[in-house]
């Protein structure tokens, strides 16, 4: 959650806020804004935001004047926050109190777990044994129920029945993967085999907790995926938030942060382009700015957010 005056910007849902109150931006609006939010304080040109709102495709100038004022009316943003360049482009200006902050991490609350058992009155006896401890808990009978009422954007640990009624746990746990979900899971079980410790560990689980199982072994599994989900959501932030600022790089200025992630230095870039040397630096320039790296380190370690590091690179090489 980002905090703009007084809208709240969340990201990650792309909603707004002002106060406690819901706002509507359109997609394209909300294009527009993450780009600007992503390098605050700095012109983006019409052609970078069109780039970032209409990828690929041809539009007039004012399609981007009617997001821009969209933006300023919704979020009560006036021209000196949100500076029209004259025949250039768009800043966010963001002095003082309009800064734009990413709200207070909620990595010591006790954090949310969700129970997934057909059985009611074990779902109903883990939630209370949970909720005693000071633990958010929240029960579904299935992995249907779990996708349609459970925040998939925050971290969470799923207590998960191996053998549910209509499904198999496993197959739940394959698909809170492939949505990339920031969830850890803890399995619960009648009978544990060798196979199936095998099976859950391989697709990622924290625990297999076999039951009757005691109170110190469920919670201590709890508190250890807690911990790992937040990691995990922590990662995916970094990740959306690399992916968001490099999606502000133009075509050329991607493929030169591709090429001095490979090492290879001014001139062979240059030559391999086809550019000439002050481009190049001009390009790199650009890029530095735009990503908000400072350092070598900073460079890699963007680029293996992005997943764009060459395999194989061990160390990074120096960036001439």
């Amino acid at each position: 959650m980002i905090q703009l005056g007084r809208a709240r910007i969340d990201l990650e849902r792309r909603e707004a806020f002002i106060g406690a109150t819901p706002v509507r931006l359109g997609g394209r609006a909300f294009e527009v804004l993450q780009a600007l939010l992503a390098q605050p304080n700095r012109l983006l040109t019409k052609h970078e935001l069109i780039d970032q709102a209409w990828p690929g495709c041809v539009v007039e100038e004012n399609n981007l004047q009617v997001q821009v004022s969209q933006l300023r009316k919704t979020l009560g943003l006036g021209a000196d926050i949100l500076e029209t360049v004259p025949r250039r482009g768009y800043r966010l200006n963001l002095p003082g109190s309009a800064q734009a902050l990413p709200d207070a991490a909620p990595a010591e609350q006790p954090g949310q777990v969700y129970v997934v058992d057909d059985d009611p009155a074990l779902r109903t006896a883990l939630v209370r044994q949970l909720r005693s401890h000071g633990l958010a808990a929240q029960a579904f009978d299935g992995g249907p129920a779990l996708l349609a009422g459970a925040e998939l954007a925050q971290p969470a640990c799923v207590l998960l029945d191996v053998n549910l009624r209509h499904a198999c746990g496993l197959d739940l746990q394959t698909e809170l993967t492939r949505r990339d979900l920031p969830f850890a899971v803890v399995f619960i079980t009648g009978f544990g085999t060798v196979d199936l410790t095998v099976r859950a560990m391989k697709g990622g689980a924290q625990a297999l907790l076999c039951k009757p199982f005691d109170e110190p072994a469920l919670l201590g599994s709890v508190h250890e995926a807690l911990g790992v989900a937040r990691q995990r959501f922590a990662e995916r932030q970094a990740r959306r938030q690399a992916a968001l600022r490099f999606a502000t790089l133009s075509a050329a200025e991607a493929q030169v942060f591709d090429a001095l992630l490979q090492g290879l230095p001014s001139k062979a870039i240059a030559r391999v382009l086809g550019l000439d040397d002050t481009t190049v630096k001009a390009h790199k320039e650009h890029i530095m700015a735009k990503l908000g790296t400072r350092s070598l380190v900073e460079w890699v370690l963007l680029g293996t957010l992005l997943g764009r590091l060459p395999s194989g690179l061990a160390s990074p090489r120096r960036l001439a």
